[in-house]
């Protein structure tokens, strides 16, 4: 493959996007002919494997965050802010908000975004857990629930202030669950609430905690959350969320409690972007399939 006055695009500063730009350059740092370019929205990679961290108040948030500008000093590895909108496959050419930009070789690692499976409320009244703002977002909602709850004279209110559910018990929904579970004594500590007040919830529909672990695995996980005083919930499906409850059926039965947060970690799907490219081969939930060499 010649590479002289070529131009490598690299979408998206995710672990794939900065790893690939990162190998990139220094397998061709020789051939100064070839342009490396990474485009991202923002100018920090975000280490996604621990916003639960952050939204769980044991980490602040530069803890999660990467400098670009710091990952690739001294690389030749043009770092360009934008929000890619289209992708024209035949031109070879990317478009943003902020500009155009021209491409023989595309690496397309946008990463994903969360999937609601078409639950009613769920996009609008559940808290994602997705991004760095979401995990700032929602560590603040919490801290908030604790403080309301202290003034809040209706016991059922406080209850639904004070519920906590989270829908998927995934590895990220466990690490939340986990993360959440360790925190809430230091906040009761801090508001004065009675542990015993604050209810914890796991919700998924398999019939164990975090699949992809070997059965022995998952049984140990889900005996560490109930130890901590944490309700799992398997074998249950969500099939509405809604402003201050949640609803979902377990056999037959449909059960409905008052919460004030849902924490969704229920699935992910491709990003707008690459389910945009239709022009590629896709998988299930518009995953770009890809073969030895990508």
């Amino acid at each position: 493959m010649g590479t002289v006055g070529k131009e490598i695009v690299v979408l998206g500063a995710g672990f794939a996007g900065v790893l690939t730009a990162k190998k990139l350059a220094k397998r061709l740092k020789k051939q100064p002919g070839v342009k490396i370019t990474l485009i991202d929205r923002h100018p920090y990679h975000t280490m996604l494997t621990q916003i639960q961290e952050v939204a769980a108040n044991r980490v602040g948030e530069d803890s999660v965050r990467l400098s670009l500008k710091r990952i690739f000093a001294g690389r030749r590895v043009d770092v360009k802010l934008d929000t890619i909108t289209s992708i024209d496959y035949d031109a070879r050419t990317l478009t943003g908000r902020n500009g155009r930009y021209r491409y023989d070789y595309l690496v397309l690692a946008s990463g994903s975004k969360p999937i609601y499976f078409g639950i009613p409320g769920a996009d609008k009244f559940a808290y994602s857990l997705w991004s760095l703002d979401d995990a700032v977002r929602l560590r603040n909602h919490i801290v908030n629930r604790f403080k309301g709850a202290v003034s809040e004279p209706d016991p059922e209110k406080r209850r639904q202030m004070l519920s906590f559910y989270i829908a998927g018990a995934g590895f990220t929904g466990v690490e939340m669950t986990g993360e959440l579970a360790e925190w809430v004594p230091v906040l009761c500590d801090e508001f004065e609430v009675d542990r015993d007040e604050v209810q914890i919830v796991d919700i998924d529909m398999l019939d164990r905690a975090v699949p992809t672990f070997p059965p022995k695995l998952s049984a140990k996980a889900e005996r560490r959350l109930r130890k901590m005083g944490v309700t799992v919930t398997l074998g249950a499906s969500i099939t509405a969320i809604g402003d201050g409850y949640i609803e979902y059926r377990v056999g037959k039965d449909t059960v409905r409690r008052q919460t004030d947060t849902v924490i969704w970690t229920a699935g992910v799907t491709s990003s707008d972007i690459a389910e945009q490219s239709t022009a590629l081969r896709q998988a299930k939930r518009h995953r770009i399939q890809t073969d030895a060499f990508l």
